[in-house]
């Protein structure tokens, strides 16, 4: 049986714990995501001069809200599901018209309205005040193909949450084998199960990783892909990094790195104890310890 946490064999990461997300204006952005969403917020941290780090959570899980530079890049995201990189970050709700009613009174811009979609579930999509993209998603996935009943039934067992929390992060890939090798071989994230859309335009799978408390959703397609457009040195809001806990930053990274990982920047220069990589993919992970706010 596997660990609630789903450790790795080598105990080297624990999970996505997070996500974390660039924001040109902070006030405004804890308008929305504690206001409208009703997250709550937990801690907020200086970055050295450099704006403020703003730690959410909301049903015992978490968010990170990370303050850019007074003029942040322009976004290069697209909405292209064949890009390369994180396309959403995804929030359980009970009800999802209602939820998609008080966003929208807020002024959110939808890019999918309220829906019964795929899998068996009910969605929505909009954009944060940056430009995130944020998906509500109601009910169960009711997979294609079931990975681990175990972790199925894990999951169903999960009580709704009467606020918005957080849920998973997707992702889009060019290379399903390599993906999986990285994070279910390295990483130790097993799969819960796929969806699988054999259409003859477009065909594309969606493979479900239990990424510890959270879920890692990853998408491949039988098109070529677009190149990721994650750029170290050009910040900009949206969506910045997956963020992963681990208990040992130096050991993980040396772990990742010899799996095939790309250092971005060196442990400590991001914030305490914390290190930025890229997967095999070019999407960038966030290595730091589990959130223990004061």
């Amino acid at each position: 049986m596997v660990d609630e946490d789903t450790q790795t064999a080598a105990g080297v990461v624990n999970g996505l714990r997070f996500g974390v997300v660039g924001v040109a204006d902070t006030e405004r952005a804890l308008d929305f995501y504690c206001g409208v969403l009703e997250f709550k917020l937990l801690e907020r941290q200086g970055m050295n001069g450099q704006g403020s780090r703003c730690l959410l959570t909301s049903g015992h899980r978490f968010l990170v809200l990370q303050e850019l530079a007074d003029q942040p890049a322009k976004s290069t995201w697209v909405r292209d599901d064949l890009q390369v990189g994180m396309r959403h970050i995804g929030l359980k709700v009970d009800n999802v018209d209602r939820w998609a009613e008080r966003v929208r009174e807020a002024g959110a811009r939808f890019t999918i309205e309220p829906e019964d979609a795929f899998g068996d579930v009910r969605l929505c999509f909009f954009l944060d005040p940056d430009g995130t993209h944020l998906e509500f998603i109601q009910g169960n996935v009711n997979y294609s193909t079931v990975g681990s009943p175990i972790l199925v039934e894990r999951e169903r067992a999960v009580p709704v949450p009467t606020s918005p929390r957080f849920d998973h992060v997707a992702v889009s890939v060019a290379d399903l084998e390599t993906t999986l090798a990285f994070y279910t071989g390295q990483l130790g994230f097993p799969i819960i199960g796929e969806l699988r859309e054999d259409k003859p335009a477009q065909g594309f799978t969606i493979t479900y990783l239990q990424a510890g408390p959270g879920i890692l959703e990853i998408f491949s397609f039988t098109e070529p892909m677009l190149a990721n457009s994650f750029n170290p040195a050009a910040q900009a809001p949206g969506l910045l990094y997956l963020g992963l806990d681990t208990d040992d930053v130096r050991g993980a990274v040396a772990h990742l790195e010899a799996a095939g990982a790309a250092p971005v920047e060196a442990i400590g220069v991001h914030g305490p104890d914390s290190a930025l990589l890229t997967d095999a993919h070019g999407t960038p992970l966030e290595l730091s310890r589990a959130p223990a706010p004061r």
